[in-house]
């Protein structure tokens, strides 16, 4: 077996955002290639979403892929890989894709509204969506991170107050696609789930109280699978999660 063979084999293991890290990390990689042929400031022009899109229409995707920086690349690894692996364990792999391919494109279009004259890569605003989305799924989620376990809120609170920060800095255009990745995300979560209605008390306690008890089984058989592995849970475990992605 030859060692392309191999290796098309090892990539067609792999889960489908496994497939989209592979490739980020090998359009990074010829991006600083590009550097030996002068070639990076076309490489990004071509793929990234600026002013000129209607010439280039596919780069409402494209930019998405392309990451200068070796940071970026390992950080948004680390966050598709985190909340792809939590909202695919409860929901499956559509709901997941659908909300981040949806995210790039309406954070791309959010972008092209500030008018901004810059250009705009990186898959957060996919990421965006997957995160708000999380976060009013299971804000309580125990995050393990080293050592320490911290609830999830206290996370995601840390990413908004930071876009928040980069919205009243001067220049910041590239947050306004975290805005678009984020109504995305909000839009998806209560077109599943629906607005809490307030007509009966009696009746919306007992709910809310019902909700609250498969919220925290949910974070606890979250926490497990972020140690151990979905093969760790028992079969009582399995079938709880799976009534709960049928109900959604």
């Amino acid at each position: 077996m030859s060692f392309t063979d191999r290796l098309n084999i090892d990539f067609n293991k792999l889960n489908f955002f496994q497939k989209i890290i592979g490739v980020n990390v090998i359009v990074y990689i010829l991006y600083k290639l590009m550097f030996i042929f002068k070639y990076q400031s076309k490489f990004i022009s071509l793929f990234s979403v600026d002013s000129n899109i209607l010439t280039k229409p596919w780069s409402i995707i494209t930019y998405a892929f392309i990451h200068q920086g070796l940071f970026e690349l390992i950080f948004m690894i680390i966050l598709l890989n985190f909340t792809t692996n939590s909202i695919s364990n409860l929901l499956g792999n559509k709901i997941t894709v659908n909300l981040f391919f949806t995210g790039i494109v309406t954070g791309a279009v959010f972008y092209l509204f500030t008018g901004s004259t810059g250009s705009l890569i990186g898959a957060s605003a996919g990421i965006s969506s997957l995160l708000i989305f999380l976060f009013l799924l299971s804000p309580n989620m125990p995050v393990r991170i080293f050592r320490f376990s911290i609830a999830y809120k206290y996370i995601m609170a840390f990413i908004l107050f930071t876009d928040f920060l980069k919205i009243i800095s001067p220049g910041q255009y590239g947050v306004y696609s975290h805005i678009g990745g984020y109504l995305i995300g909000i839009y998806f979560y209560y077109s599943m789930y629906g607005f809490p209605k307030l007509k009966n008390k009696s009746k919306t306690s007992s709910r809310q109280k019902s909700f609250h008890r498969k919220q925290s089984r949910v974070d606890k058989i979250l926490d497990k699978i972020s140690k151990s592995g979905y093969d760790s849970l028992n079969e009582e475990e399995k079938e709880f999660l799976f009534k709960q992605g049928e109900n959604k």
